[in-house]
């Protein structure tokens, strides 16, 4: 507290000046008034005191000087014009970037269930880290400013640049984490462009430090610039288990059934125990007890779910088999499971568009062509010319498997950009075939095959005779499916693009005659459609996610513009208070390409707004399953920052508004007064 008008010692002084003169006058005996009565002693009796009343007035009169102190007191302080020391700084505008990802749902160090109701929750991180926002408001001086960012899966700014502490605490309340990791590229850009170039411009970043790549590196440049940046980190248990991905697949085969993958990952530093169970519309298709090592994954697949039921729900469950109904102060990770955010993921059971087959050929292989055709149910089989097999034609860029079985001719150089599949690749030395050629072999004989891979389901090569064929040169990550006295004859490279390389020509073989080859090209297309991108209708959370509408079951022809609705969640149907229907947006189309707004998991609705088809829908499936963003270990110390980018102690809240306290002083003074005057006139103090 610093005194702004008269000094200190000033204060002091007339205090005591003025102390003097009121003792002096409460010393002074009360002179009495001479009254003669006609009987002296009758009124002695009357007027005598009792000793309890003599005391009380003694008491009286300490009080009334005390008063009377008080009041001078005030009077001096009022005049020394007292004002916090937080009143007399430089002016400062603060930015408080306020990290709001699901990382920030986890439990903070040390925390407990709220007081009162017996369901309140655990204290978050996002808890903490709102409480350290209200006290560096409440700590605001009369000239200060500050602005509140929200840094989620998109950047808000509930609290605008403002000097009034009411209203930026009003923009505190209601806030909850978002899914997905937070952009904390844009919100300190543009904490730094708002407060950059004013009075003491400082920016303060309120988060866990559970970041992404791209976070941390925007962390990184704000401790470096020249504008103050300080990081203020609010960590707790890293104990977390999430469903990283969910996903369901058509059978191409069988179009009753689908099959429903879900990956469980435990990103904490204990093992933990859980149950996996999954849902197809409201009814259990499948529930794993699964036994989790520290950083290990699981991938669970449930078979032959009918395809009728289109929404499917993957949710943890505690290993007890119940869902919690109350937090645990004993253990607020839940049993390892941590945040509830990514113990639910939905998906939708896609439709089954046909796989476009590219086939490269002379026209000689009559068995290939025929062992296609019989699959046409589920692809869309596209013959070219060999001296049309080149990178860049419209037909092999659409296609999404091509397959080359060119006899004498050379392949094209460069191959195409796809997957492939590949008829004795090295039959020719100028050949340039994607895998090496070891040796040529006289009349292999296939002794070994993987028996348990895709592509060799149901496929008995024993006997195959074969007239001449080529080994290969193994790479890091090739497969032999098939061996010729130990030397690789069928190697499948997986990547990006995957390509399986046969080492003979079929035409040389007796193999087109037996009733493995048709399951062997069955197999190859099943294979290449698991992997086809886009297959499952599911995408992740985020502000603006790029679609093809021809991948989620919509056609592209004359389309301009969809409408987006949701999220809606199975769980809601249950929820009879739940009456609100979900928003809807509109998107434009172009060249078949939308951008969908997904913040919430959940499963959307996009309907066609115009073109042939309008009024035609599919269900989108949104879910979080981000590693980076289930994972709870902060990655600052790794960035090693300044000491200086560390957020000292929360500053102490200013004692008082921004008001002039001299006149808050003479208030009280007035009120002494008032209240004085009343307890006179009422004979209290007379």
């Amino acid at each position: 507290m610093t005194f702004a008008g008269w000094a200190l010692a000033e204060v002091a002084t007339l205090f005591a000046v003025g102390a003097l003169g009121i003792t002096g006058l409460y010393l002074l005996r009360m002179r009495r008034r001479r009254v003669v009565v006609p009987f002296a002693a009758l009124w002695d009796r009357v007027t005598r005191e009792s000793d309890t009343r003599r005391l009380w007035r003694k008491l009286r009169r300490v009080l009334s000087w005390l008063l009377q102190l008080v009041l001078l007191a005030l009077l001096c302080v009022a005049l020394g014009d007292p004002r916090p020391d937080i009143w007399l700084r430089d002016p400062v505008t603060l930015a408080i970037v306020l990290d709001r990802s699901a990382s920030m749902s986890g439990p903070a160090e040390g925390a407990s269930p709220g007081q009162g109701e017996p369901e309140a929750e655990l204290e978050t991180r996002l808890d903490a880290a709102v409480e350290r926002a209200r006290a560096e408001i409440m700590a605001l001086g009369p000239t200060d400013r500050a602005l509140i960012i929200t840094a989620g899966a998109e950047v808000l700014v509930p609290g605008p640049l403002s000097g009034d502490p009411a209203k930026l605490l009003r923009s505190l309340d209601d806030l909850s984490t978002q899914a997905g990791e937070a952009d904390l590229t844009r919100a300190i850009a543009l904490a730094q462009n708002a407060v950059r170039g004013q009075e003491g411009a400082r920016v303060l970043v309120l988060t866990d430090g559970a970041l992404d790549v791209p976070a941390a590196s925007a962390v990184r440049r704000c401790s470096e610039d020249p504008l103050p940046c300080q990081i203020a980190r609010f960590t707790g248990p890293s104990a977390n288990v999430a469903i990283t991905a969910f996903a369901a697949r058509r059978y191409p085969q069988d179009r009753e059934h689908v099959e429903v993958l879900a990956e469980v990952q435990n990103l904490g530093d204990q093992p933990v125990e859980t149950i996996l169970e999954v849902q197809a519309d409201g009814v259990s298709v499948g529930r794993r007890a699964l036994a989790l090592a520290a950083g290990e994954t699981k991938r669970e697949i449930i078979a032959r779910v009918e395809a009728a039921r289109t929404r499917l729900q993957a949710r943890l469950l505690p290993a007890s088999g119940g869902e919690p109904t109350t937090p645990d102060a004993d253990d607020p990770t839940r049993g390892g499971l941590g945040p509830r955010g990514d113990d639910l993921a939905h998906a939708i059971v896609p439709p089954l568009r046909p796989i476009k087959v590219a086939l490269i050929s002379d026209g000689s292989n009559l068995f290939l062509e025929a062992a296609l055709l019989t699959l046409e149910d589920h692809i869309e089989l596209r013959g070219l010319p060999v001296e049309d097999a080149r990178a860049g034609s419209p037909a092999i860029d659409e296609a999404d498997l091509v397959i080359f079985d060119i006899a004498d001719n050379p392949l094209p150089d460069p191959l195409p950009a796809r997957n492939l599949v590949l008829f004795d690749p090295a039959r020719r030395e100028a050949s340039p075939s994607p895998i090496a050629k070891k040796a040529d072999i006289a009349r292999p004989f296939l002794t070994e095959q993987l028996k348990d891979h895709p592509l060799l389901e149901h496929v008995v090569l024993k006997d195959v005779n074969i007239a001449r064929g080529t080994s290969f040169e193994l790479a890091t990550g090739d497969v032999a499916l098939v061996r010729s006295l130990g030397e690789p004859l069928v190697v499948l490279r997986s990547g990006l693009r995957s390509m399986l390389a046969v080492g003979f020509d079929p035409r040389q073989s007796d193999f087109p005659l037996r009733v493995a080859f048709p399951v062997f090209v069955h197999n190859i297309i099943n294979y290449f459609e698991r992997a086809m991108p886009g297959f499952v209708a599911s995408v992740p959370v985020g502000a603006r996610r790029p679609l093809a509408v021809a991948e989620l079951g919509l056609s592209p022809e004359g389309l301009g513009a969809v409408a987006i609705t949701g999220p809606e969640r199975p769980e809601d149907d249950d929820d009879a208070g739940s009456s609100a229907a979900p928003p809807e947006l509109r998107a434009p189309v172009q060249e078949g390409i939308f951008r969908m707004r997904a913040m919430d998991p959940g499963i959307y609705r996009i309907k066609a707004v115009d073109g042939p088809n309008a009024g035609a829908e599919v269900l989108v499936a949104v879910n979080q399953a981000s590693v980076l963003a289930s994972d709870l270990h902060s990655r600052l110390d790794a960035l090693e920052l300044p000491e200086e980018t560390g957020a000292p102690a929360p500053p102490e809240p200013a004692p008082v508004g921004d008001g002039p306290l001299w006149s808050l002083l003479l208030l009280a003074a007035a009120a002494l007064i008032a209240l004085e005057w009343a307890s006179y006139h009422r004979r209290v103090t007379v």
